[in-house]
């Protein structure tokens, strides 16, 4: 089963209160970070590597996450599409002028027999 957005959302939040607050688990995100991590998302691939970067109040880090993956929309796909039914979405951070994040094409839920 895939997890969602908001379950990771709502896990990282989690974390991020008990790395303020619980000195040991701080550390220990220093020294394991992988088996800290997994407490709160579950277990990951074991080729996974989790690092762990503080931000302090004059760094600021910025995540840049791997490229989208090119990949051939399948017929299937583009049947179900109907002409026209795809919308462009974006995920925008801050002001939104400055910083996007990303940006993907998200498929119109498909409304049975035409009917809304």
């Amino acid at each position: 089963m895939t997890k969602s957005k908001e379950f990771y959302q709502e896990k990282l939040a989690a974390l991020y209160d008990r790395a303020w607050n619980d000195e040991s688990f701080s550390a220990r995100l220093d020294t394991d970070a992988k088996a800290a991590v997994e407490e709160y998302v579950g277990e990951m691939p074991a080729n996974v590597d989790v690092k762990v970067v503080r931000d302090t109040g004059n760094v600021k880090y910025l995540h840049i996450p791997n490229p989208p993956v090119e990949r051939e929309i399948p017929d299937a796909d583009l049947m179900q599409a109907r002409g026209g039914t795809f919308w462009n979405c974006a995920t925008v951070i801050g002001d939104p002028q400055l910083t996007v994040i990303g940006t993907s094409v998200v498929p119109q839920p498909t409304v049975p027999n035409g009917d809304f």
